[in-house]
């Protein structure tokens, strides 16, 4: 017995070598993080197109990955920089600040705007002004990441849009992001005074690749009877497109055409490879963070919903640029050694140059007209003045100091206000800010109002639509305001993370903490959010 004993554990301990060799050891924390953000991609999209891509690019992200099937932000506010502040600090705006493109200060009545400062007169900006993220309130990922390791971990963006860019940058000294001007396709840097950075964007510059893009033709990648919308809405489209990409859009942006195609996300994937590489991202046991910005908004073309063949196409070859950008990662850094994140900026779409009866709005509310019947009730109530100050998007502000002069209870102002709000067409409700927070209630509406109300920045209204309906806004966009969350993709791959599916649903908040947890730092100073629960690999 015991010479058999002895022969089966000499049998079984080669077998158990073999075993090691074959299990992969991660390391203790990711050496990079590599946040993929697409602007304008809402789950459904996503789902659509992943059954005609390849195995290497979003399914490989998706079918190996933790897939979070709820994950959202909070509704109200059309600003994209909200949602992308409460993603990188892990707290709302009532907390972080962000509370829409621009807002009125409580204290000097100034119009604010979120990355340029205060609004000049004029209402225009130095076209080479410089974005800062000086208006966030509270700290973010990177700011946590520098108080344990100093300038020694890189923080790195590149993508289309500053607006997009800054907030992943850390609040007291910003973190280097690179982006791409519409104007002159040049690579424009931020908080970068490395001369090697500089340098290697110099030579990426001097070789006008948008130049080369801007003489081509964005034809179909398929035939487009295999597009979804020819498939399933035959009578929207049947003829295939082709945009010439050299013409000049209404703001003068003579790359724009580029930057809307599927070039444009080329041009973004060499730019993070190229970061990737002479940044040395990875390199080290020190976690760095390379977030990527994609677009998933055609420039040409009339928009469909759910997708269009535009949009499709972007897609599809957003799925190859996402293939080669992980074949980067795998030869640099290794994907035991990364974890990435993909997600979405917004899910929401301009219902303004949606032409399909689907998924048209119910009707648009423009804020701007309601505000001014508002005035002309109060006026009609209390006298010639001008009670309404200003609104924007989902708020409305009024005049205390008027009210005051003329005696007018303010409570009742407000009350009459909202009240009359409320008789508009398309607008659900009006909250009078100040009370919002004693409003007892277990809707999400509230809760996602609450959310979004910042007392020195917000309005003293805080407006919600009815479902379906939009919000026409100065700009000429019309968005829909959905109705508790705005829902996007959510998946992390790579490093130890397990393949699985996660339906709780989870709010975007959640994610800064998740990251924090992986790479060993604190929270940022005002971080609600809380962990994702992953049963992260050994």
């Amino acid at each position: 017995m015991k010479n058999t004993l002895i022969a089966l554990l000499l049998l079984l301990a080669p077998l158990a070598c073999h075993g090691q060799v074959n299990v992969n050891i991660y390391p203790e924390r990711p050496k990079l993080v590599l946040l993929i953000m697409v602007d304008n991609l809402n789950t459904q999209q996503i789902e659509i197109v992943r059954n005609q891509c390849g195995p290497k690019g979003f399914n490989r992200i998706f079918a190996n990955g933790a897939r979070l099937t709820d994950a959202f932000y909070d509704a109200g506010g059309n600003f994209v920089g909200k949602n992308l502040a409460t993603l990188f600090t892990g707290a709302p705006a009532a907390t972080h600040g962000i509370v829409g493109s621009q807002w009125i200060d409580s204290f000097t009545g100034r119009k604010i705007d979120a990355i340029y400062g205060e609004v000049p007169g004029s209402g225009r900006f130095d076209t080479l002004a410089m974005p800062h993220n000086g208006a966030l309130l509270c700290g973010t990922v990177a700011n946590e990441i520098r108080k344990v390791y100093n300038d020694k971990a890189k923080v790195f963006s590149v993508g289309f849009d500053p607006q997009m860019l800054i907030w992943a940058s850390g609040t007291k000294a910003g973190e280097p992001f690179l982006w791409l001007d519409r104007r002159n396709g040049k690579v424009r840097a931020a908080n970068v005074s490395d001369s090697a950075t500089l340098g290697w964007v110099d030579d990426f510059n001097d070789k006008k690749i948008p130049d080369v893009y801007k003489a081509k033709t964005w034809a179909p990648r398929k035939d487009i009877t295999d597009y979804h919308q020819t498939r399933f809405f035959p009578d929207e489209r049947q003829s295939p497109f082709f945009y010439p990409l050299g013409g000049v859009n209404s703001k003068g942006e003579r790359y724009a055409a580029v930057c809307g195609s599927p070039y444009g996300n080329d041009l973004i994937r060499d730019l993070a490879a190229s970061a990737l590489v002479f940044e040395a991202m990875g390199k080290d046991d020190i976690p760095d963070i390379m977030t990527v910005q994609f677009n998933a908004t055609p420039a040409s073309g009339v928009k469909r919903q759910p997708l269009d063949p535009e949009t499709e196409d972007l897609l599809l070859g957003l799925d190859d640029n996402i293939a080669s950008l992980l074949q980067v990662v795998d030869q640099t850094v290794g994907i035991d050694n990364t974890l990435v994140i993909f997600t979405a900026a917004r899910g929401a779409f301009d219902v303004a140059a949606t032409d399909s009866p689907q998924w048209s709005e119910r009707g648009r509310v423009s804020l701007q007209k309601a505000s001014a019947l508002l005035n002309l009730y109060l006026m009609a109530l209390y006298g010639q003045a001008r009670w309404v100050k200003n609104y924007a998007p989902g708020c409305i502000y009024l005049d205390r100091e008027i009210a005051e002069k003329k005696g007018v209870n303010y409570d009742t102002l407000m009350a009459r206000s909202c009240q009359f709000l409320t008789q508009v067409k398309g607008i659900g409700d009006a909250f009078p800010a100040q009370h919002l927070r004693d409003i007892v209630s277990a809707s999400p509406v509230v809760e996602a109002m609450r959310n979004n109300y910042h007392p020195k920045r917000s309005g003293d209204i805080l407006v919600h639509l009815e479902p379906g309906w939009a919000e026409e806004l100065d700009n000429g966009q019309c968005l829909t305001q959905l109705w508790s969350g705005e829902f996007v993709p959510l998946v992390f791959y790579g490093w130890r993370i397990p393949r699985t599916v996660v339906y709780e649903p989870h709010n975007m908040a959640d994610v800064a903490p998740t990251l924090c947890s992986f790479i060993g730092v604190a929270r940022p100073d005002a971080c609600s959010g809380q962990p994702i629960r992953l049963r992260v690999g050994e």
